[in-house]
């Protein structure tokens, strides 16, 4: 595409998404039009019209942010060749299990064992949390397989070949306070790149960079007993 917008009915600030994805798209040359939401979209003359609605931020609501509310009578269209939904997410369910969800559409699982109220059903990640993190998504899978071998008769005490509790050695060359490291910075497709094609954007540290982002890693605040 030539040209691409993106609408959002409360300001950068209340967006739910990393603020360096912000900073690459506005620097691909995406427009972002705040406080702006749609309301209807037609079809005219082989172009979508798509009607939207100006919004102001009012109380705080349940997810922590300010409210969007539609100002009366800023109603404006704009044309596009295509329009994309993205609002929200939603887990995929199989009625076989028969799982109730809930009002959002995740599914209730108990915070400690992840077993849902079907019997033997465990669940976790993102269809309990909604959109979360990789690595409370590797936690719950964790705290799960534990659960699952309870449920099956075991003791739920895993191989713990990974998990990171072995002994931990500080390096050779390291000393009792370090100074701050900085995380190493990812190698980028340049912006005139990245437009018009879809090769990869983040290509990966310098081994300079890897050695030093591992080495960084290892300097944590870790204290032998």
């Amino acid at each position: 595409a030539k040209q691409v917008t993106t609408i959002y009915r409360r300001t950068r600030k209340e967006m739910p998404a990393d603020a360096e994805e912000i900073e690459a798209a506005l620097q691909e040359g995406v427009t972002i039009n705040y406080l702006v939401a749609p309301s209807m979209v037609k079809r005219d003359n082989g172009h979508l019209t798509l009607e939207c609605v100006r919004m102001e931020l009012g109380e705080v609501d349940s997810s922590g942010r300010r409210r969007p509310q539609k100002i009366d009578g800023s109603e404006f269209t704009s044309e596009f060749d295509t329009v994309v939904a993205a609002i929200g997410q939603a887990p995929q369910l199989p009625e076989k299990i028969g799982i109730n969800p809930a009002k959002d559409g995740t599914v209730p699982a108990d915070s400690d064992t992840l077993a849902t109220d079907i019997d033997g059903v465990f669940a976790g990640g993102d269809v309990v949390r909604g959109p979360a993190s990789v690595i409370e998504a590797i936690a719950d899978g964790r705290q799960a397989a534990i659960s699952i071998d309870r449920y099956l008769g075991g003791q739920g005490i895993l191989d713990g070949s990974d998990s990171g509790t072995g002994e931990v050695t500080a390096p050779p060359d390291s000393s009792e306070e370090e100074e701050e490291q900085h995380r190493s910075e990812m190698v980028l497709l340049p912006v005139e790149e990245r437009t018009g094609s879809f090769e990869l954007v983040e290509l990966g540290l310098s081994r300079e960079g890897a050695v030093r982002e591992a080495r960084r890693c290892l300097s944590c605040d870790l204290e032998e007993d």
